[in-house]
């Protein structure tokens, strides 16, 4: 079993979220699962089989940091600016920290392009990184 691990991207508002997550934010792609670590704040776990489409977007700074939830998205965010964009064919359930049911999910990891490329490779699809939403 081969595990890709990716780390949040740090910037200046991380300071005031790592005494939170204790330093344990992440993302994790193995055995047909992207797993989010977001420590006490939130997580979730989706399966690659339920991705509908990859993307590279950006995150406003305006838009917070942190586990941010609206209109069946979900959003574990460390920075602003480059982030990946998860569409999902169904819904699931993530953790932030109470439950919400999300069908997309984004996520500012340090190596955006990286991370799609693995979980498109896994669901044998080709991630839209033309441009940023």
């Amino acid at each position: 079993m081969v595990v890709e691990r990716f780390v949040m991207r740090r910037s200046w508002g991380t300071r005031f979220l790592w005494p939170m997550v204790r330093g344990t934010v992440f993302a994790e792609v193995a055995d047909g699962h992207v797993r989010i670590d977001f420590g006490w704040l939130g997580g979730a776990d989706i399966e690659i089989a339920n991705v509908a489409r990859l993307s590279r977007i950006r995150w406003p700074w305006w838009a917070g940091l942190g586990v941010r939830l609206g209109r069946s998205m979900a959003a574990f965010t460390t920075a602003s600016g480059q982030a990946a964009g998860i569409d999902l064919i169904d819904a699931i359930q993530v953790r932030a920290p109470l439950r919400w049911w999300a069908q997309r999910v984004i996520l500012s990891v340090e190596d955006v392009d990286h991370f799609l490329a693995v979980i498109a490779r896994e669901r044998g699809i080709v991630p839209d990184v033309s441009g940023e939403e």
